[in-house]
């Protein structure tokens, strides 16, 4: 290659650095941030700022025991679930829970973005995951009994259990 090529070669990356940086606002002034932005807008200029791999990560959805800081900032994790039996430690606390996912949390935030997560907990027929939670029949043994009011009576207990956790996502039982 010669020196006028290497040149010509070296301009043309120069340059096109030059558009690919060019329309990229700085994160800090990011509209995304912006809370009185329209939401359409903010969508949008989210969007823009991800990468691929940004995008694909927020559709991800890991179980909690696979869901350490690292994983979440390297994959930029959307959401964790807490399925059956999946808890923080043992008899498990309200305070341990809140701290599992406080550090979940924090770890989403750390990610150049600072999307955060969501955290899903399943609690279709009571919060069993919980320590000393009350735990009903599933579903199908709720429906032979015909009893709306029992039926719709659960969801409430549920949440009940779960509010002291603060947890965004809950999966709950719905007769609908």
């Amino acid at each position: 290659m010669g020196s006028s090529s290497y040149f010509l070669y070296t301009l043309g990356l120069l340059l096109l650095c030059c558009v690919v940086t060019a329309n990229k606002e700085p994160l800090a002034n990011a509209k995304y941030k912006d809370p009185t932005e329209p939401l359409g807008v903010r969508i949008k200029n989210l969007m823009s700022h991800m990468t691929l791999e940004e995008k694909i990560g927020q559709m991800v959805q890991v179980e909690r025991a696979n869901a350490t800081s690292e994983v979440i900032k390297n994959y930029f994790i959307g959401s964790v679930l807490s399925g059956g039996g999946s808890v923080p430690a043992p008899k498990a606390t309200p305070e341990a829970w809140v701290n599992m996912v406080n550090e979940i949390q924090k770890a989403a935030l750390s990610t150049r973005l600072g999307i955060p997560m969501i955290y899903g907990i399943d609690a279709v027929h009571g919060h069993n995951n919980a320590y000393n939670a009350t735990i009903f029949p599933h579903n199908i043994g709720l429906g032979v009994t015909r009893q709306v009011l029992v039926e719709n009576l659960i969801p409430n207990e549920s949440v009940s259990k779960l509010d002291p956790i603060d947890i965004v996502f809950k999966l709950l039982y719905s007769s609908l």
